[in-house]
């Protein structure tokens, strides 16, 4: 006999006005987390400000029926100034969802007291003491990206990014090519 449920997983998102639209309702936690990740990646063209993932309890009776889980709020990314920059929690993680930045914050997972961050565009990662320093770092990469030097040889940010995104595709496809022949040799 299965299981009955006792939680569903809801992620919500909401426009400047207040209002809530519901992403689904899901019996996995995973399930939630991974639909509103699809969202967020995609919420460029929307006007979505805020994000949430709620468990509601099932067959509870009382207020404290659901608990949110997660809560994510919209910003412009220090590194390629979309507004694709999405918080999570106060300041627990960022994570720039713009397709090619990917721009990140996180809490380091051995030492709790450092923080990381990273442009995965740039192949640039730093480590910081603390939340605002990482983003400061990601400011910076920004800054070195459109500095005197790189200007020169860089019609747009669209143009380096492009660039950047060629140079990535090539070294993968270099390691497929190596791992190919090893196979057949």
């Amino acid at each position: 006999m299965e299981e009955a449920l006792k939680q569903v997983f809801v992620p919500f998102v909401a426009t400047p006005g207040g209002e809530k639209t519901q992403l689904g309702v899901f019996s996995t936690e995973q399930d939630a987390w991974d639909v509103m990740r699809a969202f967020l990646a995609k919420a460029g063209a929307t006007d979505v400000v805020s994000g949430s993932i709620v468990a509601w309890e099932i067959d509870y009776v009382g207020e404290e029926g659901s608990l949110e889980l997660a809560a994510f709020d919209r910003s412009n990314c220090p590194v390629c100034d979309e507004m694709s920059f999405w918080v999570e929690g106060d300041q627990e993680k960022a994570r720039c969802y713009f397709p090619r930045c990917g721009a990140w914050i996180e809490q380091n997972a051995y030492d709790p007291s450092r923080w990381d961050c990273g442009w995965p565009a740039a192949n640039w990662n730093k480590r910081a003491e603390d939340y605002e320093q990482a983003y400061k770092g990601l400011v910076a990469m920004r800054a070195q990206s459109t500095s005197a030097g790189m200007t020169s040889r860089m019609a747009s940010r669209e143009a380096w990014l492009d660039e950047k995104d060629r140079e990535r595709r090539t070294i993968q496809q270099n390691k497929f090519d190596a791992a190919s022949n090893e196979m057949t040799e």
